[in-house]
């Protein structure tokens, strides 16, 4: 009996071993198949653009030209998928890809009625055929069952379900509930009327006969069915059944949506993503297309034709609108050319950075004099927007009446290279490509620039001084950039900026808009091409560019004729109310300076005014206009101290203008304080610095045509009391005038040097090369 019991263990811990083998076997193979054969990858599906709020802006073919949108089961209304899962496979839930009873039911009927009368496909069998499509036979259908089991062993039931919705073939090229949604019924998948959602759920078995876009009553009948299905199954109350079999919705091919296309178009080209949800605001970009579409509509009859509007948040830096043409339809005028990524001239849209950065440093505040007087800079002699001088003026006013001079005497100071170095900080990247070949004419515009570029870097105004990335999707993390200037520069800015005594707008457009302050920059491109208006306020920044994308310039094409209208209206239609300015930073104080120089006054200065002034760097210098001079009684001559006679004489303060300012009063017949003229006298050689040559300018090539008898201007500025200038040219005198006096001289070789003398001894010199062609 022993033996027996002891043969009759052995023998099941042997088959014991055999099934234990024989099951890791199988699993072994399961694996191994499992890693030859992947599970299905996710097909390829149309990218989508949605708005912040998850509202579909745009959709795109997919690269085999299908309208394939991803649905997700959030976004589609309960009755939809209750009525599939109902339909196609109501015990989803509950099997593991393969439902047994089905299959067995399945067989069944099929071997009765001697035909294949039921498939038995759960929703995931599927799924593996809408994307391994085969002919119908056991081995196809044994392995669509394998491939299930697989599906449901690395996805969930969201997912599988999610990609059986975005797969269900829906007629022609249309694949997925949320494209045949929102082509069939111009709407989001999440709002579908129970009759929409069960001719949805039915299409998919016989797309080419119920294909809704060409024979609905078919489809109709089949709705009708299994509506009066589900109310007998209590899927759904009678009272909705009732609704939906009396509902009568129109049908037709429609395209998706394609809002934002400039935006859309770019993003899907920067990602590889196919649901992308953007920082767009609708409700402001709705705003900006319509009030951009019908401004350019005004101006086309006057040869502008297109524009483009950006619009951010400064909190955040989300792109809230992003508007690239005026029509994006309209072929003629190019309107699927992205405006707000195209390089242009940027005008003097650049000219708030420069001074921002002067006021950063200290070097300058916002009434401190600058020269607008006629200046050469090798060679450059830029004039301002009227072709007039002002002679002396203060950085606001310079500013706010968009001078060139000031500018670009500013730069020189600055040194281009240290300036285009900042501006490629702040992420100018065509500036950056170029800074090497950039003059001094980059301030007025010779040089290139986007409105994406701009607005961005506008928005730093609003943000005390920092400067952000922008931020185009809400998964995007929030940066709060770096510090491109001070807060208290930033705030100079934006206060000088936001002042309405200026060219660039009348006041009558300003009380009537009713809108909050707010602060802006205009620009215009040489040639009149490019029309731009940047404002911000402590909310948005808006960007605005008019002008043709053929580069064709326009006679009235300029920033305050074409874009501050625009502007104006976008803040008024986007952010009427405005909220508070800007707070007063920490480090910003007022302080009293000369009204005629914004330095610290002296004991000798006149009128007061309050400026503004950053504690911590702002110059200290003190106003040294009014200078002392021994003048005779009669105020007929003064003397410097080695003429000063013994009888003595008499102190005057007199304003020492900067000579080429003095001059160009002179020229222009506007009388100012002067000293009388030195002592004739005198003997004595004065030291200091000679005159300062206007004209040539040194170590400078002049091209003359051969015979052409063209001349050279001479000319020089001299400090007060000099009364008389000797030119020299090559050693021999050419002529004598008085100080500031114009002379002309003929070159007759190929380098000359020529030198200035004043009455006072002083000299200076430059040497000219001379190219005849």
């Amino acid at each position: 009996m022993t033996d027996k019991r002891d043969r009759g263990s052995w023998q099941l811990e042997k088959g014991a071993r055999r099934m234990l083998i024989a099951f890791v076997l199988l699993v072994t193979v399961l694996l191994v198949a499992d890693r030859l054969f992947p599970p299905l990858a996710l097909p390829a599906y149309s990218t989508q653009i949605h708005d912040r709020d998850g509202n579909l802006l745009s959709a795109f073919l997919t690269s085999d030209d299908k309208w394939r949108l991803r649905t997700r089961v959030k976004d589609v209304t309960p009755d939809l998928v209750l009525a599939i899962v109902r339909k196609e496979d109501r015990y989803f839930l509950l099997h593991h890809g393969v439902n047994p009873l089905a299959i067995l039911r399945a067989a069944y009927s099929n071997i009765i009625s001697g035909k294949r009368v039921s498939g038995a496909s759960t929703i995931t069998m599927q799924v593996v055929r809408m994307q391994e499509p085969d002919r119908r036979s056991y081995v196809v259908k044994f392995r669509e069952m394998l491939r299930a089991v697989q599906l449901e062993l690395h996805y969930s039931k969201r997912e599988i379900l999610e990609r059986y919705l975005s797969l269900l073939p829906m007629g022609g090229n249309i694949e997925g509930v949320a494209s045949a949604s929102w082509i069939y019924f111009n709407r989001p998948p999440g709002k579908l009327s129970l009759a929409q959602s069960i001719s949805l759920a039915v299409l998919p078995n016989d797309p080419n006969t119920f294909r809704l876009d060409r024979h609905t009553s078919p489809l109709r009948k089949a709705v009708h069915r299994w509506l009066r299905r589900f109310v007998h199954d209590g899927v759904f109350s009678p009272q909705l059944i009732d609704e939906a079999l009396d509902e009568e919705f129109t049908v037709a091919r429609n395209a998706p949506p394609m809002r934002a296309p400039h935006l859309s178009q770019m993003l899907r080209s920067r990602s590889h993503r196919d649901m992308l949800q953007t920082t767009i605001d609708a409700a402001v970009q709705d705003a900006a297309e319509r009030l951009l579409f019908h401004h350019v509509q005004r101006v086309m009859a006057q040869g502008v034709s297109n524009g483009a509007v950006l619009v951010i948040r400064n909190d955040s830096m989300d792109v809230s609108a992003w508007v690239g043409s005026a029509d994006y339809a309209d072929v003629y005028n190019e309107g699927q050319v992205n405006g707000a990524s195209a390089i242009r001239s940027p005008g003097s849209t650049l000219k708030p950075f420069l001074y921002a950065r002067a006021l950063n440093e200290g070097s300058l505040t916002p009434l401190m004099h600058l020269l607008d007087i006629p200046s050469d800079f090798g060679g450059y002699a830029p004039e301002n927007y009227d072709a007039v001088f002002q002679g002396d003026v203060t950085l606001e006013h310079a500013l706010l009446q968009s001078l060139n001079i000031p500018a670009v005497r500013e730069l020189a100071r600055q040194g281009t290279g240290e300036f285009t170095n900042w501006m490629e900080a702040l992420g100018f990247s065509e500036i950056a490509a170029g800074k090497k070949d950039l003059g001094l004419s980059m301030i007025l515009g010779g040089c290139g620039s986007t409105l994406e570029e701009l607005t961005r870097a506008y928005s730093m105004f609003a943000r005390e001084g920092r400067a952000a990335p922008l931020r185009f999707f809400t998964d995007d993390p929030m940066d709060e950039g770096q510090q491109g200037i001070s807060a208290p520069a930033a705030y100079m800015i934006s206060d000088m900026l936001s002042k309405h005594n200026r060219p660039d707008i009348s006041p009558e457009l300003i009380a009537r808009s009713g809108l909050p302050r707010i602060a802006w920059k205009t620009g215009t491109s040489y040639g009149k091409r490019d029309a731009w208006a940047i404002g911000w306020n402590a909310r948005y920044t808006i960007g605005v560019w008019m002008g043709n994308f053929s580069g064709e310039g326009a006679p009235h094409l300029s920033g305050a004729v074409m874009a501050v209208p625009l502007l104006v209206d976008l803040f008024h239609a986007i952010d009427r109310e405005g909220g508070d300015w800007f707070t007063q930073p920490d480090g910003l104080q007022r302080r009293k300076v000369c009204a005629r120089t914004g330095l610290l006054p002296s004991p000798h200065c006149g009128e007061l005014v309050d400026d503004w002034a950053i504690s911590a760097c702002s110059t200290q210098q003190r106003c040294a206009l009014m200078q002392p001079y021994h003048v005779d009684m009669e105020r007929t001559v003064h003397y410097c101290m080695d003429c000063l006679p013994d009888s003595g004489a008499e102190e005057v303060w007199y304003p020492a203008y900067d000579p080429g300012l003095a001059l160009w009063f002179d020229q222009n017949n506007i009388g100012i304080d002067r000293p009388p003229p030195h002592f004739p006298g005198c003997t004595a050689r004065h030291g200091g610095e000679g005159p300062e040559i206007l004209s040539p300018t040194t170590d400078y090539t002049y091209y003359i045509e051969r015979g052409a008898e063209q001349q050279l201007l001479l000319q020089a500025v001299s400090p007060p009391g000099v009364r008389r200038q000797y030119w020299y040219v090559d050693g021999d005198l050419l002529s004598e005038v008085e100080a500031g006096g114009r002379v002309f001289f003929q070159p007759v070789r190929k380098k000359h040097r020529i030198t200035c003398m004043d009455d006072a001894g002083r000299e200076s010199s430059v040497t000219v090369t001379i190219v005849y062609y």
